[in-house]
């Protein structure tokens, strides 16, 4: 394309860029061309936005125009805002993410693959660039992955939002993110506070003086140690600055996620040995007797649970009640949740409806629920370096067997017809029949036969007489030809040594996949884990009510009599004015080199 094509005008001073019309231009060229010019007339305009430029070339696949943006800074006020190129490299990472996905839905195979490499080579930007920021200040470079960057006006406004939201592992699992997720998890306690000794305080709170505190976990790599707070006894405040009266301490520890997790965790095994002896020895129907106790009790602790988690969907970020509804959706365990409270909520109102002679049903529902609720607690698991990456693996796993049963399902029903229909012709169309063509080819799958059945031998419980077998009488005796024989022959091949095989190696490799990146893995997932800790409150379920009810009035109070209803946040601090910006700047940083 000649350059005498493109025009440049002025006004007021500032540069413009804008392609002459050209019918016989490509429009991504004249868009391509008109990005390059423009990215040379930015430091001299104040109307365009390096913000909006980048975001068209990584639209356009232009690593090279990003770079450009990159070093150079992305907005206008760039020197006023921390944490911008390492939010703009993180963004480009997720933009080109989410384009390989849809470039992949299209089947345009190489292009997704070129937008994956580049999403790769940004996020890898990014972490070369935290890294040798976090080797300049640790304590300023951590305060930039939760500071926000209003640049961009979206809801992931912090470094690690992004990198959470978008699944981006590497950047997670670098140094500076994990040392800032440790100091979240202990919070004020020293991060050499042992499990046991959390565990012993928080049933004999009398050893919480035991544990160090600090003040402020910012330390300045110069002055590393620093002092730990002693408590004072007897005092009702804070008497000097290495001192702490006992009910802040108190509040601190109890306050803290890793103590949350664990009040969290032994409330919810109190409440799941609740509901397990009152399923297996008090379940009757109401005409029976009066409701115990027990059952009251558990009834509200399972509403303080489900409280909690319209809380999570309503202190979303989103401001659309819909958004956040979907923002909570998104997450695997949020739906397991939703299924599991459905089903109780079910099982009550069965409770409730069902008679004495179809009790059954109730019965049946709330021993599946309990099973929902037990299941739940292996998310628990993830807080472990060893079972957390187990715990991904089946959840991946779970994704085979899906692939699996649709493929296992053709081959079933397909030898469930044959097997039906030459052993009993002509059968009656009953829900019966439907059940018949699935059940002996499943558990022939497990090794239970029924050769008997298959080969059609007579027996003395059944008959051939269809007025005797029509009526209830007596069952029906399978007949006995030879396809059936021989089709069970083939279908045990197919399924034990071809299908089940095929499942072995597709969780094999899952399990390799997981295995080779479990400690990458792990790391990545502890940031919601901490996260969804650290928001929740300090009491645990049953008593969390009272959190719920002070929470409720601090919101009203706030919102409507003081028209402030700003919640402090680990996870997204504004930095004050005046902070030195030189990690940015720095020529030695290698964050866009």
């Amino acid at each position: 394309m000649p350059l005498n094509s493109i025009r440049t005008r002025g006004r007021g001073g500032r540069g413009r860029v804008r392609l002459a019309s050209d019918t016989n231009l490509d429009p991504l060229e004249m868009l391509d061309q008109s990005i390059q010019l423009e990215s040379h007339y930015i430091e001299e305009s104040d109307e365009i936005k390096r913000r909006d430029v980048i975001i068209w070339s990584v639209i356009l696949n232009k690593r090279d125009d990003v770079m450009f943006l990159l070093k150079n800074g992305l907005t206008e006020d760039a020197n006023h805002t921390k944490g911008t190129c390492l939010y703009a490299a993180l963004f480009a990472s997720a933009m080109l993410k989410v384009l390989s996905k849809l470039a992949d839905a299209e089947e345009n195979m190489d292009l997704g693959a070129s937008f994956m490499e580049n999403s790769r080579f940004f996020e890898i930007l990014a972490c070369n660039g935290v890294a040798q920021m976090y080797s300049n200040d640790r304590v300023l470079t951590q305060k930039i992955l939760t500071q926000p960057v209003k640049e961009y006006g979206c809801s992931m406004k912090t470094v690690m939002k992004i990198s959470a939201n978008n699944e981006l592992m590497q950047f997670m699992g670098t140094t500076a993110c994990q040392t800032k997720l440790k100091s979240i998890w202990r919070e004020h306690m020293s991060i050499l506070t042992s499990r046991e000794m959390i565990l012993a305080c928080i049933f004999f709170p009398i050893f919480i003086p035991c544990i160090k505190f600090v003040a402020n976990k910012s330390r300045d790599k110069n002055n590393y140690k620093e002092p730990f707070l002693r408590i004072d006894w007897l005092g009702c405040r804070d008497s000097s600055e290495d001192k702490m009266y006992l009910i802040k301490a108190l509040y601190w520890f109890y306050g803290a996620p890793v103590t949350k997790f664990w009040t969290n965790l032994i409330s919810y095994l109190l409440m799941l040995c609740c509901f397990s002896f009152f399923v297996l020895t008090n379940l009757h129907p109401i005409s029976d007797g009066k409701l115990s106790s027990m059952e009251f009790c558990i009834f509200f602790w399972i509403l303080t649970l489900l409280l909690e988690e319209l809380r999570q969907i309503c202190q979303r970020e989103q401001r659309l009640l819909w958004h956040r509804i979907c923002s909570w959706w998104s997450d695997n365990w949020n739906r397991f949740d939703a299924v599991m409270y459905i089903m109780y909520l079910l099982s009550v109102f069965l409770r409730f409806s069902m008679k004495k002679d179809d009790f059954v049903w109730a019965r049946m529902a709330y021993s599946v629920t309990l099973a929902f609720f037990i299941l739940r607690t292996l998310q628990f698991f993830y807080v472990a370096k060893n079972t957390g990456p187990k715990i991904i693996m089946i959840g991946k796993m779970m994704t085979d067997l899906q692939f699996f049963i649709m493929i296992f399902a053709v081959v079933l029903v397909s030898f469930g017809i044959i097997t039906q229909a030459n052993l009993y012709p002509n059968s009656e169309p009953t829900f019966q029949l439907l059940k018949n063509v699935v059940y002996l080819p499943y558990w022939q799958m497990y090794g239970e036969l029924f050769l008997e059945t298959i080969e059609g031998q007579e027996s003395s419980t059944c008959t051939t007489e269809s007025s005797v077998y029509r009526n209830g009488t007596l069952p029906r005796c399978p007949e006995s030809t030879a396809i059936v024989p021989i089709v069970l022959a083939v279908y045990m091949v197919l399924t034990n040594l071809m299908l089940l095989n095929l499942l072995i190696a597709m969780f094999s490799n899952t399990f390799q996949k997981v295995q080779d990146n479990a400690v990458l893995i792990w790391k990545f997932h502890r940031y919601s884990l901490v996260h969804e800790y650290y928001e929740r409150p300090v009491l645990a379920p049953p008593l969390i009510m009272i959190n719920h009810v002070y929470r409720a009035g601090y919101f009203i109070y706030h919102k409507w009599c003081k028209n402030d209803c700003k919640l402090d946040t680990a996870f997204q601090v504004d930095m004050p004015a005046g902070t030195k910006t030189y990690l940015l700047r720095k020529p030695s940083t290698n964050l866009c080199s």
